[in-house]
């Protein structure tokens, strides 16, 4: 029995050295470093999606990697997850020596940098990385994983935060005949690469809050603390409207906001440009008053591995309570005309197109609600509703 037990615990851990591996590669000269993340599922028989996972600012592989969970889409989905690791970026600054800004992406931006120092004035331009061949780099990665594994070549997705959402846009843009989709978390395309026109379609997600406190979302400037804040990027709408225009997507996007089932102080809306050239699909997550982060549904409204995902896979279905089924929310009288009565809980209630329009609860006064149907909604129920005049 212990020898059973010994051969078992063997056999784990062998899977798991498999399952999540630190590979070298060389690239220009210097030794770069990614994790590479095998689900279980996997079959030579049967070519599997790649996901590579983009870190941010100062950050390291290891702790993204676990930060996002995104071992847990790898192994839902069956897809093989890459996460690079940037090389650490130095720069140095008159009067104030050389700093260190953590591991960067070579993003495709360059910093205005403008200050007084004992009443001598700097100005100077900073590129963020430059010189670092990051997109050689993640295409070395992207091909010794192709040499190993059956990789569906149509299937190639980019997601990543902050600097990694930054140099998302920036594979779109120039390699966008490889890869089928990106989503960029509170980042946005760098001022380096406006003019650029992208060499193929890419479907792109923009996921941004509107209270970030790093990337500004009006002015795509980034806050450095003590050294002041400079403009990074494209402010968040501008970025997404670079993409919808060169993708030719409809104009006018499909609008939906997700229930609010979280007093977070947060609300979520999406908006969907449809249409482009050769099925092209621009989305943007609007996060109010989100912050520079990642959320997960158990304390958000959403979560963003799963949306992310839907847009992956072109099956976003924003409120998801049209398909519910578990009517056990009372609401009377049904039909109503101007009030219902929902008792103590908190619901919130919603058009045929899942578009919040009120919330409430106990009485409801419902008079200024055109007639038709409606989804009432508490945190853990739902229920049709239906006004009649």
């Amino acid at each position: 029995m212990k020898k059973t037990f010994i051969l078992i615990l063997l056999a784990m851990m062998a899977f798991s050295l498999n399952a999540q591996i630190m590979k070298t590669i060389t690239w220009d000269g210097q030794e770069r470093q990614y994790l590479e993340y095998v689900p279980t599922s996997y079959s030579d028989a049967e070519a599997a999606p790649v996901l590579f996972m983009l870190h941010g600012m100062g950050d390291d592989i290891n702790n993204f990697f676990a930060a996002t969970r995104i071992q847990n889409v790898a192994e839902e989905q069956g897809w093989i997850v890459v996460c690079p690791q940037a090389l650490e970026f130095n720069y140095t600054i008159p009067m104030l020596g050389s700093q260190n800004f953590g591991a960067c992406w070579n993003v495709g931006s360059t910093v205005p940098v403008e200050f007084n120092m004992y009443g001598v004035p700097f100005n100077f331009d900073v590129t963020v990385s430059e010189g670092v061949d990051d997109e050689g780099f993640l295409l070395a990665a992207l091909e010794a994983t192709k040499a190993e594994y059956n990789v569906d070549q149509d299937k190639i997705f980019f997601a990543g935060f902050s600097l990694g959402g930054f140099m998302s846009h920036r594979m779109a843009i120039n390699h966008g005949d490889i890869i089928n989709s990106i989503a960029a978390v509170s980042g946005v395309i760098g001022n380096d690469l406006t003019d650029l026109t992208p060499i193929a379609n890419v479907n792109v997600l923009q996921i941004f809050g509107t209270s970030d406190e790093m990337i500004s979302y009006d002015a795509g400037m980034i806050s450095l603390q003590s050294l002041g804040s400079y403009n990074l990027g494209l402010p968040v709408e501008q970025t997404v409207e670079y993409w919808r225009a060169f993708n030719q997507c409809d104009e006018t996007p499909i609008v939906e906001q997700y229930p609010d089932t979280y007093e977070d102080g947060m609300t979520f809306e999406m908006y969907q440009y449809l249409n482009g050239t050769n099925d092209a699909r621009v989305a943007f997550i609007k996060v109010y008053n989100g912050n520079h982060d990642w959320y997960f549904g158990e304390q958000s409204d959403i979560d963003y591995n799963t949306e992310i995902v839907k847009f992956f896979t072109n099956t976003i279905d924003v409120t998801d309570v049209a398909e519910t089924t578990n009517e056990t929310l009372t609401v009377y009288p049904n039909p109503a005309q101007d009030f219902i009565n929902v008792g103590k809980e908190k619901v919130s209630i919603y058009d045929l197109c899942g578009k919040l329009v009120m919330k409430g609860s106990g009485r409801i006064d419902v008079s200024s609600l055109p007639e038709g149907m409606y989804f009432v909604k508490s945190q853990d129920d739902c229920s049709k509703l239906i006004i009649n005049r």
